[in-house]
């Protein structure tokens, strides 16, 4: 059974909206840790009796004895130190006892991007719509990696297009950078066909709505109607992500490549999108 206090936290975060799933994660985590202190001191479980020296010494049973990975145990940790900030500001504890208690160092992971073939099939179901303002934004931000901003952003002059080549000119990217990202065959295609349909207004901002200029809003819910329908989970940033991932991979570019198509200051930044993943390292190991 739940203790009480442990109960009217998880109470207190439903009034604030967390999610069930949210509060489910908490509840089993701070019961995981009240069972702790049950069997290593043989005492019942009193939030108030929590002191530094119990944060650190679940912290190394979690690491030692249960081995858990890095990512599991620094949950636990967060939901351990919500509560205790909670208790301070409800005035059960005089102080947080997980305060300079660390995290466990983790490898960071590669921003989430779609398989192949999951982009494939997000690409054709905005094409099997029919609405060319639509697919010219899934296409775009798949094949040109633009923030949600700098896509809105773009005057029908930053564009440059025939059939054989193209351009987007991004004049006021991510601080205040100016660049220029080509446009492959695929979304010259896109763009062609929605600009021969585009609606004669007197805005000069290339994507244009049924109420006027696409807003930021309105290309997150483009791209997840799609998503939706074709059953992949994608946002704009994953895509933003998909596409430079694609470079790295498939394409083989190096990293300046991509970092200035993406508008980043410093190529380091561009480095976590080549983090190995687990089917890499497989993968690797396999060759031998």
């Amino acid at each position: 059974m739940t203790h009480p206090t442990i109960q009217s936290f998880l109470d207190d975060l439903a009034r604030q909206g967390k999610s069930p799933v949210t509060i489910r994660g908490y509840r089993a985590d701070l019961e995981a840790f009240a069972a702790w202190v049950q069997q290593t001191y043989g005492e019942p479980f009193e939030p108030a009796r929590i002191v530094r020296e119990d944060v650190r010494a679940w912290r190394a049973h979690l690491l030692a004895v249960q081995r858990c990975k890095p990512a599991t145990v620094n949950r636990r940790l967060a939901a351990l130190r919500a509560f205790c900030r909670w208790a301070v500001a409800e005035g059960m504890l005089g102080a947080d006892p997980t305060a300079g208690v660390p995290t466990v160092p983790q490898a960071p992971t590669p921003p989430r991007a779609l398989e192949s073939s999951d982009l494939r099939r997000l690409v054709r179901r905005a094409q099997a719509g029919g609405n060319p303002l639509h697919i010219a934004v899934v296409v775009l931000l798949a094949n040109t990696g633009l923030r949600v901003s700098e896509l809105c952003g773009l005057r029908l002059s930053d564009v440059e297009v025939t059939e054989r080549r193209g351009r987007v000119v991004v004049r006021r990217g991510k601080g205040e950078k100016y660049r220029e990202v080509p446009l492959n065959g695929e979304a010259r295609r896109a763009v062609l066909e929605y600009l021969a349909v585009r609606p004669k207004v007197a805005d000069d901002r290339l994507l244009i709505g049924r109420r006027g200029p696409l807003t930021e809003s309105g290309v997150w819910r483009i791209v997840a109607k799609y998503a939706r329908e074709a059953g992949v989970e994608a946002t704009p940033h994953v895509l933003r992500h998909t596409f430079a991932t694609r470079l790295l991979r498939e394409a083989g570019a190096d990293l300046v490549v991509v970092s200035d198509l993406l508008g980043h200051s410093d190529p380091r930044t561009t480095a976590r999108y080549v983090r190995s993943s687990a089917a890499d390292r497989e993968e690797a190991v396999e060759r031998l």
